[in-house]
């Protein structure tokens, strides 16, 4: 090593223009390949994520719970402040059943309009009798 610094480069903390279009088209040719692993291992973009199905479930199943819960809550009011024991009660859970299944009927049916695309999309499968 000599004293004088000459063989540090062009200087010191800066980088020859050959080395930079060097480690430009290393990084261009490692984007690319990301890329191309990013594009390999992509889920398909169909239907909705894993744990909707789960949260669409559950979603459901509160609605029922709630429309009976209210539906009891304001048949207990009633009856208290009606003195009519347990009839309006009755009457309101009831109501409050029918309720949330009108609710979950209609989720239901707006469920299956939307997945109605996805499944026309979907490849049918053969059937045992058309391979013959």
């Amino acid at each position: 090593m000599s004293s004088s610094g000459n063989d540090l480069g062009p200087e010191p903390g800066r980088i020859s223009p050959e080395d930079r279009a060097e480690l430009r088209r290393r990084a261009t040719d490692l984007g690319s390949r990301l890329n191309e692993v990013n594009l390999r291992r992509a889920p398909p973009a169909k239907g909705p994520p894993r744990g909707a199905a789960f949260g669409q479930a559950f979603r459901i199943a509160v609605e029922l719970v709630v429309g009976v819960a209210v539906g009891g809550f304001i048949g207990w009011v009633l009856d208290r402040q009606l003195g009519t024991r347990p009839w309006l009660l009755i009457v309101f859970i009831v109501l409050g059943f029918a309720a949330g299944m009108l609710n979950i009927i209609r989720t239901a049916q707006r469920m299956q309009a939307e997945a109605e695309p996805l499944q026309r999309s979907a490849p049918s499968l053969k059937d045992d009798e058309d391979e013959r």
